[in-house]
């Protein structure tokens, strides 16, 4: 059943993938921006910026062909393995990705599992203690940390952290997860969606306690924990989860800022990077890696509902 569902969900992708590959082409194709002027720019090589020497090398690289004759091509590269070359640099896009993207994996999946840790307890402690003290310190300080910038709040922590308190040096680079410098990155990238995750458990936790076998439950002298534990919380996690697959996708792919402020070489700062200089090649690699995330961050939630919820099947 579980190969065939997956099975099913790859045919699926693949009409997605090529949907996507072709809005994007299409976009860097009729951009004003010249790929060639662009490559000539990044390189330095003046002497050659000239109409008819941007014209044979445009013939060279085939870009003087037909729309659908340069996306035929770069699909059939794609395929063959070959994700093309930087514009500024000249670097295979593919070895590119290929580094940055663990760094960002590391970062994103650490900072999703934080955001459960945190999020959902005090999502628990904000539902049982609804409408008191406690709910509304809950609710409105995640609210802050969502509504507060990351490129505010990382320099706020800094001053603190750094020169006030004097707890850490600044972080910049990467040496690992477990690393020291990894800890201030992972709970500003967690802070973001802290609010989404609360408030997705606060209300999934209200919608279970109304129920019949949860006033049942407690009939019985169930304790509150063991009522948590074994009757609500894994009736309340199919939201949680739905809405905690695409936190992680987006904490994966969507750190630009953060990796520029503390200089990590992350997938998100090769994307920064691309746009800004407007390296299509680039563009088009890591959107077809960002893209593939989003796919399979939601055939990995569908083939966790079974195991929460018996009563769904997955479907081929």
């Amino acid at each position: 059943m579980i190969v065939k569902y997956l099975a099913s969900r790859l045919l699926l992708a693949v009409p997605t993938l090529l949907a996507v590959l072709l809005i994007t082409y299409g976009l860097t194709f009729i951009s004003p921006f010249d790929p060639v002027k662009i490559m000539l720019s990044a390189n330095e090589i003046s002497a050659l910026d000239t109409e008819e020497n941007i014209a044979r090398i445009r013939e060279q690289l085939g870009l003087d062909q037909p729309f659908l004759t340069q996306f035929a091509r770069y699909a059939e590269g794609l395929l063959r393995g070959d994700w093309g070359r930087s514009i500024n640099g000249q670097r295979d896009v593919w070895a590119m990705i290929a580094t940055a993207l663990p760094v960002s994996l590391q970062i994103g999946l650490g900072a999703a599992l934080l955001t459960a840790l945190i999020g959902i307890p005090l999502g628990i402690l904000a539902a049982l203690r609804q409408n008191t003290w406690v709910d509304y310190l809950v609710v409105s300080s995640t609210l802050v940390l969502r509504t507060v910038p990351v490129f505010v709040l990382a320099p706020v922590l800094l001053i603190v952290l750094v020169l006030e308190l004097r707890l850490m040096s600044v972080p910049r680079g990467w040496d690992g997860l477990f690393s020291p410098k990894a800890v201030l990155p992972l709970l500003l990238l967690a802070f973001g969606p802290l609010a989404v995750i609360v408030r997705q458990t606060r209300q999934a936790i209200l919608d279970v306690l109304g129920n019949d076998y949860v006033r049942t439950a407690r009939a019985k002298g169930l304790g509150d924990y063991a009522v948590i534990m074994r009757h609500i919380l894994r009736n309340a996690l199919i939201p949680i989860v739905t809405i905690m697959g695409f936190v992680t996708e987006g904490l994966i792919a969507g750190s630009i800022f953060l990796e520029n402020i503390f200089a990590i070489p992350g997938f998100g700062a090769i994307s920064e990077q691309a746009f800004r200089q407007f390296d299509y090649p680039v563009i088009m690699g890591v959107t077809i890696v960002s893209a593939v995330l989003v796919i399979l961050t939601n055939t990995l939630i569908d083939m966790i509902y079974p195991f929460l919820d018996p009563r769904v099947k997955l479907e081929g």
